[in-house]
């Protein structure tokens, strides 16, 4: 899996129209709800304050900068009566554009775009915002099984793990959305030219099929992503499911050992089938890690 000198921890900035996914911080503007899981920051804006909740926040705090800054100068600090003044005013200048931003929709931040491109992806077409929700909502499936499972997988590496391959899966989903507007563009021109010997036709279907051989080539990744996760996602559920029917059977079956003269034994099925489990887990979690593990 991996290693603790490439640690790898994603961060996902959504707003109405853009997601960000990025190996560096990024966030929203304004109030922000902030979820994280294993090594995977999701940041998207909180409702904004209405008006009047805004309005009476900035008072408040107004009220409170006049307060302190009359009586630090009853205080003794009527000389620096100046310097007071000017820092309460800045504090005030900051109070009101703190309720003016409440109130509006927080939008992605990313800040270091423009510095390290490389290491961003943002995702603007709705399809493409989709696809990546359910992604996150897959691996955070994933994720959620991994405390029951670490005597056979490390939750750490295995969060690292789940983020890189989302990472992935947020580069295809980009490459995808490019693919898409070259598909767009094109079929907007089919109807341009008609006469199947001219070059212009000759082109733009060679084009077509460039574009279309490429479409399936992104699907294809994304579906053996959305496959990997699954059934790591699977193999973790029906995991915890089995050992805690194994346990539930061994209380019982010790239980009923005592009220009977001839008690059962020999290993029951369930057991069995949580070595099968087992075994499941640990395949899902090495086809996760051979397709995903390392890759920056």
């Amino acid at each position: 899996m991996t290693s603790s000198e490439n640690y790898v921890h994603l961060w996902i900035a959504s707003d109405a129209k853009t997601t960000a996914v990025a190996l560096t911080e990024v966030g929203v503007s304004g109030r922000a709800r902030v979820h994280e899981w294993g090594s995977v920051t999701d940041v998207s804006p909180d409702a904004p304050m209405s008006r009047e909740a805004a309005n009476r926040r900035a008072t408040q705090q107004m009220i409170l900068i006049a307060v302190v800054s009359i009586g630090i100068c009853l205080a003794g600090g009527a000389p620096y009566a100046g310097v007071i003044f000017v820092v309460a005013f800045v504090l005030g200048a900051a109070a009101i554009v703190g309720a003016i931003r409440a109130e509006q929709q927080g939008t992605v931040r990313t800040p270091d775009l423009r510095s390290f491109p490389d290491i961003h992806r943002l995702l603007t077409t709705p399809q493409e915002q989709r696809s990546f929700r359910a992604l996150v909502t897959l691996a955070e499936r994933v994720g959620r099984t991994l405390p029951a499972l670490d005597e056979l997988v490390e939750p750490s590496e295995a969060g690292e793990l789940l983020a890189q391959a989302l990472w992935d899966g947020a580069k295809n989903l980009a490459r995808k959305q490019d693919i898409r507007a070259v598909r767009d563009d094109l079929r907007r021109h089919e109807k341009d030219t008609t006469d199947e010997s001219s070059r212009a036709y000759r082109d733009l279907k060679h084009q077509r099929q460039q574009a279309d051989a490429l479409w399936k080539e992104v699907n294809g990744e994304l579906a053996t992503l959305v496959g990997q996760l699954t059934a790591a996602a699977e193999a973790g559920e029906r995991f915890i499911r089995d050992r805690e029917l194994d346990e539930t059977l061994q209380r019982t079956e010790k239980a009923l050992a005592e009220l009977v003269v001839d008690p059962m034994s020999g290993p029951s099925g369930a057991s069995e089938q949580l070595a099968d489990e087992t075994t499941a887990v640990l395949d899902a979690y090495r086809e996760l890690n051979d397709l995903y593990g390392g890759k920056h």
